[in-house]
């Protein structure tokens, strides 16, 4: 495969070269080939309403861990939200992880997991301080 010197030989001629290329490759690394690798660890959004549902939905969440959090700080509960706290972490990986097509949508992602990023440095520091005493 030669790609240097293809804009001398013409248009149709580069065209041939790179379609003979495609042509080379073996059948599982060509996309859409059953045997083509598959992404993963990417969630794809295409629609803005899936995304806000999907936020929404963590947002939920998040303000739930937050009360049993404060409820522990405060001594009406005797253990931290551990298993909360691990399910809202694996949700906001997965949005982190998520791929929005809508600049608009991905600006709410980022604005989300600063917001849960901000809640999860105040637990851990309330932790610490609780964890000294």
């Amino acid at each position: 495969m030669v790609y240097w010197g293809y804009w001398q030989l013409g248009v149709n001629v580069a065209k041939k070269f790179w379609d003979d290329d495609e042509e080379d490759l073996p059948s599982k690394s060509k996309p859409g080939s059953k045997g083509a690798p598959q992404r993963t660890g990417s969630v794809g959004f295409t629609d803005s309403a899936e995304v806000d549902q999907k936020i929404h939905d963590t947002r939920v969440l998040m303000e739930q861990t937050h009360q049993l959090y404060q409820h522990y700080f405060n001594g009406i509960e005797k253990r931290p939200p551990i298993e909360k706290a691990r399910l809202l972490e694996s949700r906001v990986k997965e949005l982190e992880r998520a791929s929005a097509t809508v600049t608009a949508s991905r600006y709410k992602i980022s604005q989300f997991i600063l917001q849960y990023k901000t809640f999860r440095d105040l637990w851990d520091r309330k932790l610490r301080d609780k964890e000294k005493i």
